[in-house]
């Protein structure tokens, strides 16, 4: 049995299951079982790739860094033009929907094993507008000649096995590299961890016209910025929640400063921004955008008498609102319920264990400090 077969037949099997059977067998263990890991993971984060006989797989940490095939479509789409250049090209996954919009698209991996792997899935996927080329960011941009339209670029946040929380940690370094890649590229796409501070990356960069803070069902996955040559303004940041209903909304930082929330106790909604939002910082526009009014000023939740149906993120109807105890709780007669803290001094398992319920049911429990400092719980369903 050759390594493809054994992978087709046992890829939904367990890893340890597997790799049982391998010590009976004379075939790569750590290979098998690193292709058995990748197809795993791609069946929901890259199903193209999965459909796709053959494909070969990176390491774990490769295939967790890589984008998932919802932003790659979605980055693939913010930017026209005819050449891009993919100066950490990795495991190809941007690359590759970079590909289906640009005409022509240049990958750049320094590690050579990546640099192959990702050669051989391009032709696979049929890819052929796309060049692979094992060289460093670094080295490409000094030897590089031609004009490209974007430059994309997606720094490692590891630094020897320590994660980083600054862009002058990352690798390469893209602050030192921004005024060489101009001499190459008027456009330059960023991506970033959520982890990085969006304002102290602001900071740390020049000319940024755009940002966008993308999410999957909740989830903030990563956050982009479009550096244009010549560009003196107040970014506009564009935050979106990829989901069954995409929801979308944008803001810029010196309209959020200008802003002055509305507060009020809990009324009859209670609204949620989505997690991209939330990483944004736009408080008081989201406020002032839906006509809301906030529960106090680090309590990131939202109320309103009548129903805002578009609002981008959860929505909750109001059925009670307590002071933060087990005898006003126990009147309830709830044994489940989901819980959430904002602004809160207990987690949520330290309220599970006070208020003695488990997960689940219908019923939303939303623990939070109100306008006068009180902890209060207010329970909803959506």
């Amino acid at each position: 049995m050759t390594e493809s077969d054994f992978i087709e037949l046992n890829k939904n099997k367990s890893l340890p299951e597997i790799a049982l059977q391998l010590s009976k067998t004379d075939l790569n263990k750590e290979f098998i079982l690193s292709q058995i890991n990748g197809v795993q993971k791609a069946k929901s984060k890259l199903p193209e790739f999965y459909n796709t006989q053959h494909i070969i797989y990176p390491t774990k940490l490769s295939l967790e860094q890589c984008s998932s095939e919802k932003t790659g479509i979605y980055k693939s789409k913010l930017i026209k033009g005819k050449s891009l250049v993919d100066l950490t090209g990795g495991f190809g996954i941007d690359s590759f929907y970079f590909s289906k919009e640009f005409k022509q698209v240049t990958h750049i991996e320094q590690k050579s094993e990546l640099s192959a792997i990702a050669k051989h899935n391009f032709k696979l996927l049929k890819a052929n507008n796309i060049k692979t080329f094992n060289t460093t960011a670094e080295d490409f941009i000094k030897t590089s000649k031609e004009k490209v339209d974007l430059i994309y670029i997606d720094p490692s946040r590891r630094n020897e096995n320590k994660r980083v929380f600054k862009l002058d940690e990352c690798i390469p370094n893209i602050i030192d590299l921004t005024t060489e890649i101009f001499n190459i590229s008027d456009r330059i796409l960023i991506k970033t961890a959520p982890l990085l501070d969006i304002k102290q990356s602001l900071k740390d960069l020049k000319y940024v016209s755009k940002v966008w803070i993308i999410s999957v069902d909740n989830d903030c996955k990563e956050v982009l910025y479009l550096l244009e040559k010549r560009t003196e303004s107040n970014p506009t940041i564009h935050t979106t929640n990829l989901t069954k209903e995409d929801q979308n909304f944008s803001f810029d930082y010196e309209q959020e400063s200008n802003f002055n929330a509305n507060y009020s106790t809990p009324n009859n909604y209670l609204y949620e921004p989505n997690a991209s939002i939330l990483k944004a910082g736009a408080f008081n526009s989201i406020s002032k955008k839906y006509n809301l009014n906030k529960l106090a000023v680090n309590t990131h939740l939202y109320t309103s008498e009548n129903l805002i149906e578009s609002f981008p993120g959860r929505t909750f109807k109001i059925e009670y609102i307590l002071p933060y105890s087990l005898k006003d709780f126990k009147k309830l007669g709830l044994s489940k319920i989901n819980i959430s803290c904002r602004n809160f001094k207990d987690k949520p398992e330290q309220i599970k264990k006070k208020l003695k319920v488990k997960d689940g049911g219908n019923s939303y429990l939303f623990a939070t400090t109100d306008l006068n400092g009180k902890p209060i719980l207010i329970i909803c369903v959506k």
